[in-house]
């Protein structure tokens, strides 16, 4: 055989058909498996090409040359469109608008190729003659005219190129590849071989077409240069795949499928350290400390399965000169975790075992630090809670101190610690300077960390050098206000490792520690409120119930007995209504210093509102006879410290006291039974006069009983209907009736007649008189209404007003009011006021009384010569009578002076004042009233006071007709 062309179409298949193969298999494991796959479709199209353009050299007739041609053309047209796609998926290139318009132009070429009788490249074929080539072989070529579409295909190879060659350069351009450069080349040779071809069909050159030729050349460089990126890129994987397992931070190491090992990488050896990471060893018959706890997933993993490492404590081995993350790791329990799994061949045999642990100490830290955060340090006292925190800080970092430091309030510059604990265990508590400290840059700016070498940071911290300290933490504890609080501190002898996630941890820390204190500060103040009273520091009624409680307990069980003194102050309201409540609170507060210098030490002192006070004396062995002497001094010390004048600026107070004391727990089972008994005695001092103390004995208690019972009966006496009003006449020195006094009487269903002298005053005090004092005027209006309908001739009645009645606002008002309701002349009455009560405040009763008077009402003074008696306001006073008071005309019966009565008609008949004496009950204090000058009588000499029935029978006559 002496063909040389037709053989090397052959051969040239051959080699597309192996490219083919050998690029479907690369596109399996290839990350550029697209590229692969397009080159492995043209590789394919190239070898039956190749087929076709040496049957194209054999034929021996025209319509075995056409048949030949149009197959070739037929695959070319795709060959070129996947051309296109290669290089835009090689060069990355988006050209989705050029691939549609090449497949539209696949269609076209398809349908002109089978339409037209000899292809697309020829119109029409003459004949064919065979050419010999210069060394003997024949080939067969064709004379004809060529078909429009000829040019009509060779204008889209040229589009082909020229988007190849556009893309391939800019690519080269941005890269620099070498495999571009081949690539370009390969083209360039096929553009070549493609013009030869050109010229050939269209008869300029007399010689076979060597298209083919170049395609085979195109494809073979394409795969060189394909292959040869492949090849690098897969070396360049496997460089970054060893860089990667070398420079990972987490343990690696390959195991035979018995355990030796093959590889190891840096992170394993820090982890087990170099003699268990040696090539070499076996893992299962000579395992280290972290390999024994591991021993069962490591021989399952050898039988394939995969297996993970929960995590696990481990004490890493001493590394000579290892300071990774700026520690070594050796001395210290410290955690980790991982997985093993096995790599299986296409048989599902092992091969080799992958071991993989990572360190996470610093998560576990984490882990633990949050789970303390979310648990919180339950503590009952401020001392314990900073004790809790530091243990656990030191637990948690394996530190070797950890402290709660807090600013000294006795000294500027000098941390205290609140808690420090070392190496594990609170030890006693210390003082340090902050200048040049870590300390001091932690109150300064905020959180520091000094990984190592902390003491030559700090030289002058002598702190640091006693500690043999290495690093050092800190954290400002800051309140929700951004106030700082504090400062927590972690001191190694070791330098720190994972500094950023223990300075995260410390801080988190240091907040919730911050509002941990905020919070115990926070209750501190609503306990503070809750037992102290705001204005004077002292205890309040809430602490002063809790206290009592315990002490009376404790008196009971151990048979001992303390004091309780209830202090009043006596002219404190004085004060408080002259001079306004801030100076009235100044001088609260100065009494209470006066408590606090001369009440014993271990005493509770209380306000328990207002100006009452209360000094709570602890229980003690000394007995109750013993005892009394002992309070007594101290009342009447508290009581002569409270007499002395109280000096705020240019002010001088006097307020002076009543005390009442009781003894306890003779003095009742409760605190409530104690305060009030200690409150009968306070009552029973004032009563005596204020300025005094007295003691609580059982007589007072049956008394203020009684009182309670009458102020109990008194509210509900004008419900019951058991009050009434009674008549006692007075007389003029003939007898004749001049008028009648209104008396309140009081029958009790169970106590009786209770005279006014004893429910009155009660009444007063309780404020009940101006419900009853209210009943008496309209009772008393009624009466004179009813006498007057009834054709009556009724006396001027007189009532007793008492001052707190007067006292009101609206009285006058009111009485204006009443009298026009029952349509009774004011002239019908007479009000009686004391001496005492006008003067609360006169200006104010003048004006009343003044008013009251123009109205018609006439005003008398009772008890004239009781009080102060003086003619300055007498003279001042609205007022048209004078009534001597009945123990002045008792004295007339025992020879006593009778000049105080005749100065009363006296100053009566020079102020043109009516005079009246009550209570006569003899002829003989008749006769003499009426020698001093007295004519107007009131007493039992006359009548006592009556019912209405019975006053209108004995007094009251109907009016006489004009007949009679």
């Amino acid at each position: 055989m002496n063909g040389i062309l037709v053989p090397s179409l052959y051969v040239a298949a051959g080699l597309a058909v192996y490219a083919t193969i050998s690029h479907l298999l690369y596109s399996r494991q290839s990350a550029r498996r697209m590229e692969h796959r397009l080159f492995a479709a043209m590789g394919a199209l190239m070898a039956v090409v190749a087929v076709s353009s040496a049957q194209t050299y054999q034929a021996t007739s025209v319509d075995a040359y056409t048949q030949a041609l149009t197959l070739n053309i037929f695959l070319l047209a795709p060959f070129y469109v996947l051309f296109a796609a290669f290089v835009a998926a090689h060069t990355r290139t988006r050209a989705t608008p050029i691939i549609s318009g090449l497949l539209v132009l696949l269609v076209i070429t398809w349908v002109v190729n089978a339409l037209q009788p000899y292809s697309m490249q020829y119109h029409s074929i003459d004949a064919i003659h065979i050419l010999e080539l210069p060394w003997g072989e024949t080939v067969a070529l064709v004379e004809g005219a060529l078909s429009p579409w000829f040019v009509f295909g060779v204008a889209a190879v040229l589009l082909v190129f020229g988007f190849a060659l556009t893309n391939l350069i800019r690519h080269y351009r941005r890269h620099h590849q070498g495999t571009t450069l081949l690539l370009l080349g390969g083209i360039a040779i096929f553009v070549l071989f493609t013009l030869q071809g050109v010229l050939a069909r269209s008869g300029v050159i007399e010689m076979p077409q060597l298209a083919p030729f170049g395609y085979v050349v195109m494809v073979v460089m394409m795969s060189v240069a394909l292959n040869r990126e492949t090849g690098e890129r897969l070396r360049d994987s496997e460089a970054r795949f060893r860089a990667l397992v070398e420079q990972s931070p987490i343990g690696i190491q390959v195991l035979t499928p018995t355990g030796e090992i093959r590889q190891t990488n840096p992170a394993w050896e820090r982890l087990h350290g170099p003699q268990a990471s040696a090539p070499g060893g076996n893992v299962l018959t000579r395992p280290d400390a972290i390999d024994r706890k591991v021993l069962a997933p490591l021989r399952a993993a050898m039988r394939g399965q995969y297996q993970e490492i929960s995590p696990l404590a481990y004490t890493p081995p001493d590394i000579p000169g290892d300071h990774v993350s700026g520690t070594a790791m050796g001395g210290t329990e410290r955690w980790l975790r991982g997985c093993i799994y096995p790599l299986q061949d296409a048989r599902g045999e092992v091969q080799d075992v992958i071991v993989m642990q990572e360190d996470i100490t610093a998560e576990h830290r984490s882990e633990n630090a949050l789970r303390l955060i979310a648990e919180g340090l339950q503590a009952r006292s401020r001392e314990e809670f900073f004790q809790q925190l530091v243990l656990k800080l030191s637990n948690l970092f394996n530190a070797d101190y950890a402290l709660v430091g807090l600013e000294a309030s006795d000294q500027s510059g000098v941390v205290e610690t609140a808690a420090l604990c070392a190496r594990g265990r609170i030890v006693e508590n210390l003082r340090y300077d902050l200048a040049e400290s870590p300390c001091e840059r932690v109150i300064e700016i905020g959180s520091c960390i000094y990984p190592c070498d902390v003491q030559q940071r700090f030289p002058k911290d002598e702190m640091l050098v006693e500690m043999d300290a290495e690093s050092y933490l800190g954290a400002p504890m800051l309140d929700s206000q951004g106030t700082l609080l504090g400062h927590i501190a972690m001191v190694n002898r070791h330098p720190v490792e994972d500094v950023d996630k223990a300075m995260e941890i410390l801080e988190i820390m240091a907040d919730r520690a911050a509002a941990e204190l905020e919070r115990l500060h926070t209750e501190a103040h609503i306990h503070a409120l809750a037992y102290h009273d705001s204005l004077t520091g002292l205890a309040n009624r809430t602490r002063l119930h809790d206290d009592l409680t315990r002490y009376l307990e404790g008196a009971h069980v151990e048979n001992q007995h303390g004091g309780l003194i209830l202090i009043d102050l006596d002219h404190f309201k004085t004060i408080n209504d002259a001079l306004g409540h801030a100076v009235g609170d100044t001088v609260l507060g100065a009494v209470a210093d006066r408590l606090r210098s001369h009440a014993p030490k271990d005493a509770l002192i209380v306000r328990l509102g207002g100006d009452e006070f209360a000094v709570v004396l602890p229980p003690s062995p000394t007995g109750r006879e013993a005892l009394e002497p002992e309070v007594r001094a101290i009342a009447e010390r508290i009581l002569e410290a409270l007499q002395r004048p109280i000096i705020l600026g240019e002010r001088t107070f006097g307020v002076g006291a009543s005390l009442g004391c009781v003894l306890y727990p003779d003095a009742g089972q409760t605190s409530a039974d104690a305060l009030r008994h200690a409150d009968i005695a306070l009552y029973q001092a004032k009563r005596a006069g204020r300025g005094g103390v007295q003691f609580y004995r059982h007589a007072l208690q049956d008394e203020a009983h009684a009182r309670l019972q009458i102020e109990e009966g008194l509210r509900q006496a004008v419900e019951r209907g058991e009050l009434a009003l009674h008549f006692q006449p007075q007389v003029d020195a003939a007898g004749r009736l001049i008028g009648a006094e209104v008396l309140l009487r009081w029958q009790h269903p169970e106590m009786g007649a209770v005279p006014p002298a004893l429910f009155i005053p009660i009444a007063e005090e309780t404020g009940l008189i101006h419900g009853i004092g209210n009943w008496v005027l309209e009772q008393t209006l009624v009466q004179l209404a009813r006498w007057q309908t009834d054709g009556l001739q009724p006396p001027r009645l007189a009532l007793n007003l008492s001052p707190w009645q007067l006292a009101r606002p609206d009285f006058v008002d009111r009485f204006e009011a009443l009298l026009r309701q029952h349509r009774v002349d004011a002239d019908a009455l007479t009000l009686e006021v004391t001496e005492s009560g006008l003067l609360r405040d006169l200006p104010d009763a003048i004006a009343k009384l003044g008013a009251l008077r123009r109205l018609g009402v006439r005003i008398a003074l009772d008890d004239f010569g009781t009080g102060y008696s003086s003619l300055a306001y007498l003279r001042d006073l609205p007022v048209d009578e004078l009534k001597i008071d009945k123990s002045f005309v008792d004295e007339l019966m025992a020879g006593g002076d009778q000049t105080l009565i005749e100065n009363i008609v006296d100053i009566a008949r020079n102020m043109e004042l009516d005079v009246i004496a009550e209570g006569v009950a003899q002829a003989e204090q008749r006769e003499q009233l009426l020698a001093l000058g007295c004519s107007h009588f009131q007493g039992f000499l006359f009548s006592p006071a009556l019912p209405a029935g019975d006053f209108n029978l004995q007094f009251l006559q109907p009016p006489r007709s004009e007949s009679n």
